[in-house]
């Protein structure tokens, strides 16, 4: 009995404390990308080793020292390449086939990545970076105000938009009151997001030249640990590590939702934008973008202290991966099913 009450205070002390870890702090575990053919799989984490993944047979065919943790990757449209972050905000431009840096470009960090555009992005501060795939060669930059700080961003699948979601500020004309009693479910969490006296702004950019397309102040705003952003069209999709979501529609209205797992640990989105993966403790929801329709799955649970999914991959079939912090890789089948975990060493 004992010691189940020091593991779950040391769960609740770690939880806190990590709603004040840097933002490119890992929680353990992998990143994974899988490529555009769908054939092969890339992990990293914070080991410091990237794995080559057979997506066929699921067995690793290399390792590779890399001698820095790693947040994020992703594959080029081609193949050819993969683009990877690391906990330093650097990013790097790997050959996929001998796995030579081909280039490394510091002050990136928050990657996100338009395939069909051959674009990355990276912050430094308040600059956006723009860099092509090719050879992270500088394309443009986006510059912000003093004085706003990016809680998450993401580009366009086309490449043509970037937008932005800046962390809250205090706003002496939003008012402070307590939920009423009478309010339940996300009618309580919109009222009390309406009225923390905190507002925050999305910014939607033009890529190609930077200009300013919209911004919107909204109620809403990004959990501490960690958001991303993705593009439902003409709306934004904003999904929190808290799983209390919001659609923002093109005049900025917001619509709150949830998904079918708990909190997301690991969210990861297609490159086409058209699906997106969230995974919490063991259990994880498909979710088309589209419409929003879910599926939940669950994978088998392992013996000792807890898995969590850390991130996704999503193959052009539809077929989707997530790594955790198990060092496991959990394949699911297009639709959202559970289909099989491999252990990666």
């Amino acid at each position: 009995m004992k010691k189940n009450v020091v593991l779950v205070v040391s769960l609740v002390l770690t939880l806190c404390l990590s709603a004040w870890v840097h933002a490119a702090t890992p929680l353990g575990g992998l990143a994974v990308a899988v490529s555009p053919d769908g054939k092969q799989i890339v992990a990293a984490g914070d080991n410091r080793v990237l794995y080559a993944i057979n997506a066929e047979t699921m067995e690793v065919t290399e390792r590779v020292w890399l001698g820095t943790p790693i947040l994020a990757l992703d594959f080029t449209q081609d193949g050819s390449k993969v683009v990877a972050e690391d906990t330093d905000g650097t990013l790097f431009l790997f050959n996929a086939q001998d796995w030579s840096i081909i280039k490394n470009e510091p002050k990136a960090e928050q990657m996100t990545v338009s395939r069909e555009a051959n674009l990355v992005a990276g912050l430094d501060r308040q600059t956006v970076r723009l860099f092509s795939l090719e050879n992270l060669s500088a394309t443009g930059t986006i510059t912000l105000g003093d004085k706003d700080r990016v809680a998450c961003m993401a580009l366009a699948p086309k490449g043509d938009r970037l937008a932005i979601l800046l962390t809250p500020v205090d706003d002496d004309a939003e008012p402070k009151e307590k939920v009423p009693t009478d309010l339940k479910n996300l009618e309580a969490d919109e009222f009390k997001l309406k009225n923390d006296g905190k507002t925050s702004r999305l910014l939607i950019f033009s890529a190609t030249d930077g200009s300013n397309i919209a911004d919107h102040k909204l109620y809403f705003s990004a959990s501490t640990v960690g958001a991303t952003l993705l593009f439902q069209e003409e709306n934004i999709l904003i999904v929190n590590y808290t799983n209390l979501n919001a659609q923002i529609d093109a005049q900025g209205e917001v619509t709150l939702f949830k998904l079918d797992n708990s909190y997301n640990y690991g969210i990861g989105v297609s490159a086409d934008h058209q699906t997106l993966l969230t995974g919490g403790l063991a259990k994880g929801t498909y979710t088309k973008v589209e419409n929003l329709n879910k599926t939940t799955f669950s994978q088998d649970r392992l013996p000792g202290w807890p898995e969590y999914f850390k991130s996704f991959s999503v193959a052009p079939d539809g077929t989707a991966y997530g790594a955790t912090s198990g060092y496991r890789i959990v394949k699911i089948k297009p639709g959202g099913a559970l289909d099989k975990s491999y252990p990666v060493f």
